[in-house]
């Protein structure tokens, strides 16, 4: 589970998540889930500099 930061440095489990976000009302903190996080392969490679513009 995550946790829910809070203000006075307790932060405490959220008590509403499932596997598109989480919410806690008690401190109005919304949190939602985008997949998993991108590595340097799932990135575009740079294209070659184009030799033409000399």
């Amino acid at each position: 589970m995550t946790r829910c930061p809070s203000r006075a440095g307790n932060g405490h489990q959220f008590p509403d998540e499932d596997e598109s976000g989480a919410h806690c009302a008690e401190h109005g903190v919304t949190l939602l889930w985008h997949g998993e996080p991108i590595t340097a392969d799932d990135l575009t490679p740079a294209a070659p500099p184009d030799e033409s513009e000399e």
